[in-house]
């Protein structure tokens, strides 16, 4: 499936927020419409701020999960008229940004994103 780039944003933590459009024609006049956040954080000693839990180290964390993490997010709806198709994109970015903006721009978003991955790997 191809990934067009829609929008970038910086976010208030420092990282960017890619939305990207994944939509897809799946007959003569009707789509697949699919949007997909991305947020690429790496692993890095900076990135815990609040300390790592008791018996955990940056190097288990990295020895599990990479240099690097990305959260993703996709959204889809199916048989999406031609004409259609490009407001409803446009409304699934909003939405995105109006629930989800929010709760991914705040500083401890990334560190609990890459804890709670860590512990759902090693769990």
């Amino acid at each position: 499936m191809e990934e067009t780039s829609y929008k970038t944003i910086e976010l208030e933590n420092g990282y960017q927020l890619n939305l990207l459009d994944v939509s897809r024609k799946i007959s003569a006049d009707a789509y697949l419409v699919k949007m997909k956040a991305v947020i690429e954080i790496g692993i890095e000693d900076d990135l815990f701020t609040q300390g790592l839990p008791d018996g955990v180290t940056l190097s288990a964390i990295q020895e599990t999960l990479g240099e690097k993490i990305d959260y993703v997010y996709t959204v889809e709806r199916n048989f999406i008229m031609d004409h259609e198709k490009d407001a409803l994109f446009e409304s699934l970015v909003q939405t995105f940004l109006k629930n989800l903006g929010p709760y991914v721009a705040k500083p401890v978003f990334p560190e609990r994103f890459v804890l709670k991955a860590y512990e759902e790997k090693t769990k």
